[in-house]
C-alpha cells in the first residue's frame, strides 16, 4: 500500500499520496488558535488527557476534537475511502508532519473518528516525522541478524522504576522465537561506560528504562542516572557488582557524545513514572536522535506507570522478534496496552518518530532462510530447551561474533567452565541456533551419546571421534542432516586404512558401510599415512558439503573430554582441529569444543586457539534475583506454572536458599531456580493429592 503523507502548515492542511495527487483543506479553527498561542496554555486541555487522573471521556473528547480539527475540513468520505483501500497485509500508512512545535506537543495518539481511536486500527498505520530522508549514518550494509539489542538501565537501585520487571518481560517475550533477538543490559553506567559499551555492542536498537526529566527555562530535558530515589532500600545497594556511578544527566549534548561511536537504528526511550514528578519532554533527545541518523525514535508522550511501560516492552519484543515493521509493532503494542486498561491513557503515551520513508526497513533484518523454513529450524527440537536459557548476554556472541567485536568470529571456539552444570550445553546449543538461523549449516555432536554402554565410563579415541562427528552430521535429529550417501568414500577410507596391510596397500575394494572394527597399529609401518589418510578423507566430505551448498558448517563437539587425551594431542589436535583453522580462507568448517577447565586436552585445544575461550562461571548474586524474576516469566509465558501463583511466592523460596550465601562470594548455580521450582510443584501435588 502506497503512503500518504498527512502535512499541517500555516492554516491549512495537505494530504498528498505517492501514487500522485495533492489535496488541502483548512486546518481547523480551534488548531489554529493553539498554533498561534505562545503561551501554550491552549494546548494545555489537550496534553491534560493524558494524565492519569484524566477521565475516558476527556480522552474521548479530546481525540473526537483532534480529528475534527486535522480532517473536518477535509473531502467528504476522504478518509473513508483511504481506509476501504487498505487491509492488514497491506497497511495504509500515513506519516503524520507537523510543521510546528505548538501542535507537535499535542496528544495525536488520542485521535479518533466516531466508531474508534485512528492509532488503534491496524489497517491504517500512523506514525509521526517531520522528514522523510534516509538515515545518514546507520548501518546499512550488514543487516544479517540476529537483531541487537543494548537495554540501559538508568536507575538499577530504584525499585520503584520496576526495571527487573521490564527486563524479565523482554526476556519472555523473546522465547516462542529464540535466536532472532540479541540482547545485553547495561546497569547504571556513565557516560564513558554507556559510549564505550554502544561502540563494543553496535545495538540496532538503544533502550533506555529510566526516568525523565523535564526541560526548564535555560535546561534542556533528558534522563537521568543513578539518582538515588527515595524508595530505595538499604539492601538496593547490593543489586550490582561495582558502586554505583556519580549521578549524571543524558542530555542532547550527552546524546550527540554517544552518536561519535555509533548510531543505532532505533531509539526507545521507556521512561516510566516517577512519583509526583513531572511528565517528561524528550523533544530535545529526540530530535538529536534523528538528526544523527537514527532511523526512528520511540519515546513517551506523558508520564507512563512503571507496570504499563513492562507490558508496552513485553509486546514490542515479542512483535519485533516476529519481523513486524516498527509501526506495525507499536500498534499492536496500542491495542494490547488498551485492552488491558480501557479507562487508561497508557496505549496512547508511545510516541513513533520515524526518519525513513518506509518504517518497514527501520530495523529489517536478514537471516538465511525465509519464511515458513525460517520459523521451522527456530522451533528445531536439538533447541527446544533454550526458551529457558537465562544471562550470558556477552557469551551468546561466541559462534557468531567474535568476543573482539568483528563480525568474522574464528574457526576454533571453545567454551568451558570450573563449575559442574553451568550452562555450557545451552550456550553450544544457542550458538548453533544462531549461526543455524544465519544460513549456516550446523551440527551438535554429544560425544556422551557415543560412549558405548555398561556401567564403567568409556573415553574414545582418536577413530571413535570421528565415527561419533559422522553419525551426528547424518543423525535426523539435525536442523540439516547430512545423507548418509556423503560420507560413503570416508566409510571405505576407514574400512581399507584401520585394517592396514595389502589391503590398505594396493586399495582393494571396500564397502561403502563402515564395518566399525578398531584401527590395527601394528599390521604395517604406514600406521601414521593411514591414520592421515582418514582424517584427510573426513576433512574432503565435510569441505565437498560447504562448498556445493556454498554456506559455513558449524560442528559443536560437546562433552570433549570424553576424549582420550593422549589421542586429542596426537591425533585430533594436529589432524583436524589445526587444518580447520589453517584453511580458514577457503574451507568455512568451525569447531566448537565444549569441555571443563579440569580436562588435560583443553590446555593443548588452547595452544591452537587463535582466540580465548569462553568461561563460564556459576550466577553471582547481584545477578540472582533479576535472573529469577526472568525465570518466572519465561516459565508464565510457558504455561508451565499454575496461573494463580505468583512470583512473590517463588521468591520467598528463593530468598531462604540465597540465605545460605549471603556474606560469601560463593556462586549461585544456574540449576537453582528450576530445583526450587520443582520443589514448589512437587508441595504442590502433595497437597493436592492429598
Amino acid at each position: 500500500m502506497s503512503d500518504v503523507v498527512l502535512s499541517i502548515h500555516k492554516n491549512y492542511v495537505r494530504l498528498h499520496r505517492d501514487t500522485g495527487g495533492e489535496t488541502e483543506w483548512p486546518l481547523g479553527d480551534e488548531l489554529v488558535e493553539i498554533m498561534h498561542d505562545p503561551t501554550g496554555i491552549k494546548a494545555q486541555e489537550f496534553t491534560e488527557a493524558l494524565e492519569t487522573h484524566a477521565s475516558r471521556q476527556t480522552r474521548l473528547d479530546v481525540g473526537l476534537r483532534l480529528y475534527e480539527g486535522l480532517l473536518g475540513g477535509a473531502p467528504p468520505d476522504l478518509w473513508q475511502e483511504l481506509q476501504d483501500e487498505a487491509d492488514e497485509e497491506s497497511p495504509l500508512r500515513v506519516r503524520l508532519d507537523i510543521d510546528s512545535l505548538e501542535l507537535a506537543v499535542l496528544p495525536w495518539e488520542l485521535m479518533r473518528d466516531r466508531q474508534r481511536a485512528l492509532w488503534l486500527n491496524s489497517r491504517v498505520l500512523l506514525r509521526r516525522g517531520r522528514h522523510a530522508g534516509s538515515p545518514g549514518k546507520a548501518e546499512e550494509g550488514n543487516r544479517m541478524g540476529p537483531l541487537r539489542t543494548l537495554i540501559v538501565v538508568c536507575n538499577p537501585r530504584d525499585p520503584d522504576l520496576l526495571a527487573d520487571q521490564e527486563l524479565a518481560k523482554i526476556g519472555a517475550a523473546l522465547t516462542s522465537l529464540p535466536g532472532r533477538i540479541h540482547t545485553e543490559v547495561l546497569d547504571g553506567p556513565s557516560l564513558t561506560e554507556l559510549t564505550a559499551e554502544l561502540a563494543l555492542v553496535r545495538p540496532h536498537v538503544l533502550h533506555f528504562i529510566g526516568h525523565g526529566m523535564r526541560a526548564v527555562a535555560g535546561e534542556q530535558g533528558g534522563l537521568h542516572f543513578n539518582a538515588r530515589q527515595p524508595g530505595a532500600g538499604a539492601g538496593a545497594e547490593d543489586r550490582t557488582e561495582k558502586p554505583a556511578a556519580p549521578a549524571w544527566t543524558l542530555g542532547p549534548e550527552e546524546m550527540h557524545r554517544l552518536y561519535d561511536r555509533w548510531t543505532p537504528r532505533l531509539v526507545v526511550l521507556n521512561a516510566c513514572r516517577q512519583a509526583h514528578a513531572p511528565a517528561a519532554r524528550f523533544a530535545g533527545l529526540i530530535e538529536v536522535c534523528l538528526e544523527q541518523g537514527s532511523a526512528a525514535v520511540v519515546a513517551m508522550q506523558a508520564d507512563i506507570e512503571s507496570p504499563a511501560a513492562a507490558e508496552f516492552s513485553h509486546v514490542l519484543y515479542e512483535d519485533l522478534a516476529r519481523a513486524r515493521s516498527i509501526d506495525a509493532a507499536l500498534t499492536k503494542v496500542r491495542q494490547h496496552l488498551q485492552m488491558e486498561e480501557p479507562d487508561g491513557p497508557a496505549w496512547a503515551l508511545p510516541v513513533l518518530q520515524c526518519g525513513m520513508s518506509d518504517p518497514s526497513e527501520v530495523i529489517r533484518m536478514d537471516f538465511g532462510h525465509t519464511e515458513p523454513e525460517l520459523t521451522r529450524l527456530n522451533g528445531s527440537g536439538l533447541f527446544g530447551d533454550l526458551a529457558m536459557f537465562l544471562g550470558r548476554a556477552k557469551e551468546r556472541r561466541t559462534g557468531w561474533w567474535d568476543q573482539r567485536g568483528t563480525s568474522r568470529p574464528e574457526q576454533l571456539l571453545a567454551i568451558t567452565s570450573a563449575q559442574p552444570a553451568s550452562g555450557k550445553t545451552w550456550l553450544a546449543k544457542w550458538c548453533l541456533l544462531t549461526c543455524m538461523l544465519r544460513g549456516d549449516d550446523v551440527t551438535y555432536a554429544n560425544l556422551s551419546e557415543y560412549e558405548g554402554g555398561g556401567n564403567e565410563p568409556v573415553t574414545l579415541d582418536w577413530l571413535a571421534v570421528l565415527r561419533a562427528l559422522r553419525d551426528a552430521c547424518t543423525d535426523q535429529r539435525q536442523p540439516d542432516p547430512v545423507p548418509r550417501a556423503e560420507f560413503a568414500m570416508f566409510n571405505r577410507v576407514v574400512n581399507r586404512g584401520r585394517m592396514g596391510g595389502d589391503i590398505w596397500a594396493r586399495r582393494l575394494p571396500a564397502s561403502d558401510t563402515d564395518d566399525g572394527g578398531p584401527f590395527l597399529v601394528d599390521v604395517d609401518r604406514h600406521a601414521e599415512t593411514r591414520k592421515r589418510e582418514i582424517f584427510q578423507a573426513f576433512l574432503s566430505t565435510l569441505r565437498a558439503r560447504v562448498q556445493a551448498r556454498r554456506r559455513p558448517h558449524l560442528l559443536a563437539i560437546d562433552n570433549a573430554h570424553k576424549i582420550i587425551e593422549s589421542d586429542f594431542r596426537t591425533a585430533l589436535l594436529p589432524q583436524l582441529l589445526t587444518p580447520v583453522q589453517e584453511l580458514r580462507d577457503e574451507f568455512p568448517l568451525r569447531v566448537l569444543a565444549v569441555a571443563p577447565q579440569s580436562w588435560p586436552g583443553f590446555r593443548h585445544l588452547q595452544e591452537v586457539m587463535p582466540g580465548e575461550p569462553v568461561v563460564l562461571t556459576d550466577f553471582q548474586l547481584y545477578d540472582y534475583k533479576r535472573l529469577a524474576r526472568e525465570f518466572w516469566e519465561r516459565k508464565v509465558h510457558s504455561s508451565t506454572v499454575p496461573q494463580r501463583w505468583t512470583f512473590e511466592g517463588f521468591e520467598q523460596v528463593l530468598d531462604s536458599y540465597a540465605g545460605a550465601f549471603q556474606g560469601s562470594h560463593q556462586a549461585v548455580p544456574v540449576t537453582v531456580y528450576q530445583q526450587m521450582l520443582d520443589v514448589l510443584l512437587g508441595m504442590a501435588g502433595v497437597r493436592e493429592a492429598g
